[in-house]
């Protein structure tokens, strides 16, 4: 498919036409693809983020509510301070109308407990940050980075995860973003969520030293989700193929 536009510019006619397949290696219509799959997959893993971050915020009004409904209840009993009724033990179906039980060695559920884990920056918003780096990154190594490596002619077809694909991609398909995304996640996954010596390398997510904890809060995950925004706009701009001009004399 061709098409383009033309232009004057001292005396000669410009003639630019955009070619679908400028580069025989390059495969634009699948890295275009690959551009609205990514694209995808990002707004379901953020919009996950962001529903279960608000859940927690629910959450926790809700037992701030529960809490205060007791409060009233018992007047100015000693048992009814936040601090004793965070010692009290609560079940969902008090906050919604789900009645599920968690598993646990624990046959109760102590509402402190349940308050570390949905407060803003909590628990669960910590470790929900963990999984999405995990899940992002298992996504990257696993699928896109093969396909754009098949799609830009430096793998192919057949080409699976395995030494000598990993070679060609450290050399062709590479992202600073990504790299630092892969130190973070080895670290969650292989040291226990302890920042290993590799962090160090970051070069653009440098927030932990060696030794110190990750711990991804809502304000890292929102810059750590805007630069895989901005990646997915670099491949959106690598499934464009370029354009040529030709210079025709003008008559």
């Amino acid at each position: 498919m061709i098409w383009g536009y033309v232009d004057f510019y001292c005396g000669w006619v410009i003639v630019q036409l955009n070619f679908h397949s400028v580069d025989a290696m390059m495969n634009y219509p699948r890295l275009s693809v690959l551009f609205r799959e990514f694209s995808s997959k990002l707004e379901q893993l953020h919009t996950l983020y962001l529903d279960s971050v608000v859940g927690y915020s629910i959450l926790h009004e809700r037992l701030d509510s529960y809490q205060e409904r007791i409060r009233v209840l018992l007047d100015n009993h000693e048992h009814a301070a936040k601090e004793f009724q965070d010692t009290c033990s609560i079940i969902y179906k008090n906050l919604s109308n789900r009645d599920v039980m968690p598993v646990s060695l624990s046959p109760v559920m102590k509402q402190g407990q349940m308050r570390e884990r949905v407060e803003s920056d909590g628990i669960n918003t910590l470790l929900l940050g963990s999984q999405c780096i995990v899940s992002a990154y298992t996504y990257w190594e696993e699928y896109l980075r093969i396909e754009i490596g098949k799609a830009i002619g430096v793998l192919s077809q057949d080409a699976t995860t395995g030494e000598e694909t990993r070679k060609i991609l450290n050399k062709h398909v590479t992202s600073d973003l990504w790299g630092d995304i892969r130190y973070i996640r080895n670290s969650i996954v292989h040291n226990n969520g302890v920042a290993n010596a590799e962090i160090s390398s970051c070069k653009l997510i440098k927030w932990f030293s060696p030794g110190q904890p990750i711990k991804l809060n809502y304000e890292r995950m929102r810059m750590i989700f805007l630069e895989m925004a901005r990646y997915r706009n670099k491949l959106h701009k690598m499934s464009l193929s370029p354009a040529r001009k030709f210079y025709i004399p003008e008559v």
